[in-house]
């Protein structure tokens, strides 16, 4: 089981398989936990904190480095996953479920 820091790659691995998955991935991250398909642990380092993003299925996980990257990563979702505003997949999130237009 290797690591990768690319996201993309990592996502194309993952093949995210809808509106509930890219939910799922940024609710794991945001509160370092089980969410669907994926699982985030948080670990200290000497400079904060790292998270390891592991999806089932799927062989490699994600590591984010540092804060920093974990927001990175977040924004990269949103802005090529939903067609979320500036800062919010919760309200994306919401919304389309409130519409009934989750796939």
């Amino acid at each position: 089981m290797g690591k990768t820091t690319n996201f993309e790659t990592w996502l194309s691995d993952v093949a995210l398989e809808g509106k509930e998955d890219v939910y799922d991935l940024y609710n794991s991250i945001s509160n370092f936990e089980q969410s669907g398909k994926f699982y985030t642990s948080k670990e200290v380092t000497n400079d904060g904190y790292e998270y390891l993003v592991k999806a089932d299925g799927n062989e490699d996980s994600l590591h984010l480095e540092s804060d920093e990257i974990k927001f990175s990563f977040i924004n990269h979702l949103r802005a090529n996953y939903t067609d979320a505003d500036e800062s919010n997949i919760d309200v994306w999130y919401d919304l389309k479920k409130e519409l009934g237009r989750i796939d």
